[in-house]
This record gives structure tokens, C-alpha cells and sequence, in this order.
């Protein structure tokens, strides 16, 4: 088989897994929605929002996926999408002072029609006190984390109190074995839903 072949055949078969990504029709698929009207107050190492009550339901299935996931925050509507990306860049620090967190990247997605927020990945493997790394992610992307230089969505910093209607979806590698796949599928799947924010 020429090399060319072999490429198109990888390229059709990573294709079609993004397709199935993107129709959320993969076996296991994750799907929630939140408010971030309900988000608690920012308590730097007090509060973690897996283990309230208001957000149990959030987190019950996460509990559960300890291997490589792939998730994305997608909002009702390309408007509110749009709202909340502004209040993103809003929060944003000049560049060359010194700020109090740091937010995603910015990327050239700003309105061109996308629900999607940002995506992003975890890499899996069990920690401590059950802990799995996507509900760590989750937590801090929710903005309780004490890190304030974590470059990546914090929701409490600039949505709190706000009403924003957030869906989260995530979908669970259990047989990727090369960790390289899961950059790759981000890739693709980012290019695919344009996220308002984080580069990729």
C-alpha cells in the first residue's frame, strides 16, 4: 500500500470519530447543564463545588471516568456565547501588568456562529481521595482553584451571579493507549466547533 493511501485511510477513520464526537453519539457520552447564577462564593481551598450538594448532580458520573476524557462548555445560544466571552476578555489583565488570574487564550473564533465556549482535555489516571482528573478539571474550571495564573476557563471569576445556562459534555477514552491521539482528537474536534476562547 503507498503511503498516500495509508494517510487518506487514517484521515477518513479520524474523520469519522470526530463526526461521532461532534453528533454526541458516542457510547457513554456525558452531557449536564449548569447555572452559573448558582455558583457559590470564591473560598481559596474551602469550597469544591463535586462535593455540594447544589452540584452533586454534576459530578456523579465524572466520579467515574478515570481515563482520558475530552470535554467542551457549550452555551444556548451564539449570543450568550458571545456575552460570555466578552466578559472573558473584560476580565482579561493588560498585557505587562500583573494580574489577579489568568484567562484562556484568545483565538480568531470570536463570532463566527459557535455555541461552544471552550474545549479542552484531561488526561486520565486515578488520585487521591477519588478524585478523578476530569472532576479536578471540571472544578477548576468552574474557577475554584487557588492558582490564579491556570490558563484556562474559571467561571466564578466573571459569570457568578450571572445567568448563564452552560451545558458540559464530555466523552471518555477507555482504549486510547498513546496519549498523542487524545492532542490530536482536540485538535480536530476544536477546529470543528470553533470554541470563543483557548487556542489549540
Amino acid at each position: 500500500m503507498k503511503l498516500a493511501s495509508e494517510i487518506n485511510l487514517i484521515n477518513s477513520k479520524l474523520e469519522a470519530i470526530v463526526d461521532k464526537i461532534i453528533a454526541k453519539e458516542v457510547e457513554g457520552f456525558y452531557s449536564k447543564k449548569f447555572n452559573t447564577k448558582n455558583l457559590k462564593d470564591y473560598q481559596e481551598d474551602r469550597y469544591s463545588p463535586n462535593v455540594d450538594e447544589d452540584f452533586r448532580y454534576l459530578f456523579e458520573e465524572l466520579d467515574h471516568k478515570h481515563n482520558h476524557c475530552l470535554y467542551w462548555f457549550e452555551l444556548e445560544t451564539e449570543s450568550k456565547a458571545n456575552e460570555l466571552n466578552d466578559l472573558i476578555n473584560a476580565f482579561r489583565t493588560p498585557k505587562g501588568t500583573t494580574g489577579h488570574r489568568t484567562v484562556p487564550a484568545k483565538n480568531k473564533n470570536t463570532n463566527k456562529g459557535s455555541k461552544v465556549l471552550y474545549v479542552g482535555i484531561r488526561r486520565g489516571k486515578k488520585k487521591p481521595a477519588n478524585l478523578t482528573n476530569i472532576v479536578g478539571r471540571i472544578n477548576q474550571h468552574m474557577g475554584y482553584y487557588k492558582v490564579n495564573r491556570t490558563q484556562g476557563l474559571q467561571l466564578v471569576h466573571y459569570a457568578q451571579g450571572l445567568d448563564f445556562e452552560i451545558t458540559l459534555n464530555v466523552i471518555e477514552f477507555k482504549d486510547i493507549q498513546n496519549p498523542m491521539y487524545l492532542n490530536l482528537l482536540e485538535k480536530m474536534v476544536a477546529d470543528r466547533l470553533k470554541p470563543l476562547c483557548g487556542r489549540h
